[in-house]
């Protein structure tokens, strides 16, 4: 049996790619992962905020990785409900999304990645620095890319001819 990482944010294009997933993998062992950011980094970035949260940094943690928890296991529902053995899974963002995906994916040993994508093409994939374009590019492992659903296709109303027409496996 397959054992996937799909990488799921709680947005429709994840909840798409569960979907496709299912359909193209039925049954697989699908290990849903969130990756959440801790307040610190968020700081770091926004220094302006630094005063504002003192020493509520560490339960700001808290509650994000709570949400990052939840966030996953209802992923992992919605991979359960369309067909699939699915575990929920979350990491924290050291460096960068796509390192703490591969970082994942190594541990759970899985076959290949799954993630959505914002449908964005040449130069402006490579300027936005997406998710699915660092993993095409890094990861050693095959790297499932699943396109936005055409307008009007509602998540999970993939059939195997949408799903197979709509992936771009690397």
């Amino acid at each position: 049996m397959a054992s996937i990482l799909i990488c799921y944010d709680g947005s429709e294009r994840a909840a798409h790619a569960i979907a496709v997933t299912a359909t193209l993998f039925p049954g697989a062992q699908a290990h849903v992962l969130n990756v959440w950011e801790p307040m610190e980094r968020i700081v770091a970035r926004y220094a302006a905020l630094g005063p504002y949260l003192g020493e509520g940094i560490g339960d700001a943690d808290t509650g994000i990785e709570a949400e990052a928890t939840d966030l996953a296991k209802a992923g992992a529902k919605l991979a359960g409900d369309a067909g699939l053995t699915a575990t929920a899974h979350t990491a924290q963002l050291r460096t960068t999304v796509w390192e703490a995906v591969c970082s994942a994916a190594n541990e759970l040993d899985v076959d290949a990645i799954v993630t959505g994508t914002r449908s964005l093409h040449g130069v402006r994939e490579a300027l936005s620095n997406t998710l699915s374009h660092a993993l095409l590019q890094h990861s050693g492992r095959p790297v499932l890319a699943i396109p936005t659903p055409a307008t009007g296709v509602a998540p999970g109303q993939a059939d195997r001819a949408v799903a197979a027409r709509s992936c771009a496996l690397w």
